[in-house]
């Protein structure tokens, strides 16, 4: 029997410690699954770590033995149930009351779907509900196109259409058998300093294999952001109109030093560059963007020590399905992100040598500064109040 895994998502305070614990293990993911999506194309890529880390987690939860030690791995935990417990519902939390104070959209869900309900350990439908917020939904019985139908349908209505199929009957080629784990995050917000729509003019974008592109560039004369820079990249930060959440924009100087940092970004580099960052009067130039990225994240997991999941003779998932005999068949993933005047959106779908960096120099406040955006840059939705990276990615042109 199989489990085919599929997740969906992006963009989120309770005792501090706690969701940070659970954030830093998420943004260590997230960097090493950059340096897998970085290898895999010279142009755009969006990926939810988040959405991949949640799974990641949930499955864990189903695991024992072996599996579930590569599962943990994977997510940075450390096998400690009573704590990752807690951290993972505290991290919930502090998102949800992000929601709640704010002018943020966010909608995150998990749900786990079967014929037959009744396979599933009922101590892992408890934790599953207590920890992730999963509901039980039921599959039509015995037809894969009914099946496939009930999740697309699930899916476009929790990303707001922004994904509308991730599934096909091929994906139950069993039906009454197949189980599917989906979760989806949902993030739409307007920023603290809207772009002015009348200033967005079509102006020269470098990509890295088509030359010189006309794309619309939203441009802000002289903004206050918080900014820091080196000598081989500029970073910028973007926040909310909530104050919570915050695009954070790393745009290296050229491309020999994009190539340089992305090979060398790392969570302790990441930490590094954002703590330079202070208020700056800034001519503010970045393009309107929309793309989407969609993929299978079984290899990159299989790449990160996840091995055993994907085996039907090895998989042991008997703390969430006891019968026996369930694996995972594929674990599918697509994200989608939005950029424009007013804000941004983003959902995100998961079915299952020298330092090129330096120090950021000191620098004066309120010093003017350009962060012409017009050539590829990495960068990151996240929440600000634990750390927590969302949605992260590079915009090339193409």
């Amino acid at each position: 029997m199989r489990i085919l895994l599929l997740s969906l998502l992006l963009a989120l305070n309770c005792p501090a410690q706690q969701p940070q614990m659970a954030a830093r293990a998420t943004n260590a993911h997230a960097l090493e699954l950059f340096q897998y999506f970085r290898q895999m194309t010279t142009g755009n890529f969006c990926f939810s770590p988040f959405s991949s880390h949640q799974m990641a987690s949930l499955l864990m939860s189903a695991a024992a033995g072996d599996t579930r030690a590569e599962l943990a791995t994977l997510a940075h935990l450390k096998d400690d149930s009573a704590k990752e417990t807690e951290a993972l519902e505290a991290l919930r939390a502090s998102l949800a009351g992000t929601v709640r104070r704010g002018s943020l959209t966010m909608e995150m869900t998990h749900s786990l779907w079967a014929a037959n309900p009744a396979i599933f350990a009922p101590d892992f439908l408890t934790s599953s509900q207590a920890v992730f917020g999963a509901s039980l939904q039921k599959l039509p019985a015995g037809d894969a196109t009914a099946c496939a139908a009930a999740v697309n349908l699930w899916v476009r209505e929790k990303t707001r259409g922004r994904i509308p199929q991730i599934i096909g009957p091929a994906s139950f080629p069993n039906p009454a058998h197949a189980v599917v784990a989906v979760n989806t995050l949902y993030l739409k917000g307007r920023w603290l300093n809207p772009f002015d729509l009348k200033l967005t003019k079509q102006r020269a974008f470098q990509t890295p294999e088509r030359g010189a592109i006309l794309l619309p560039m939203m441009q802000m004369p002289l903004g206050t952001f918080n900014y820091t820079a080196a000598e081989s990249w500029q970073y910028l930060e973007m926040p909310m109109s909530d104050g919570e959440v915050r695009l954070l924009v790393l745009l290296p100087r050229d491309e020999v030093s994009r190539l340089k940092i992305e090979a060398g970004l790392t969570q302790e580099r990441w930490d590094a560059i954002g703590l330079g960052l202070s208020e700056y009067d800034v001519n503010l130039m970045l393009p309107r963007f929309a793309y989407s990225t969609q993929l299978s994240l079984k290899g990159l997991w299989q790449g990160l020590g996840v091995k055993r999941l994907f085996n039907e003779d090895e998989a042991d998932l008997s703390k969430g399905l006891p019968g026996g005999g369930y694996f995972i068949s594929d674990v599918s993933h697509e994200a989608v992100i939005e950029v424009n005047e007013l804000g941004a959106e983003a959902t995100a779908a998961t079915s299952a040598a020298a330092d090129p960096f330096g120090d950021a120099p000191e620098q004066p406040k309120r010093r003017k500064v350009s962060f012409i955006a017009n050539h590829p840059f990495i960068w990151v939705l996240e929440h600000k109040t634990t750390g927590l990276i969302l949605f992260m990615g590079r915009y090339a042109g193409s």
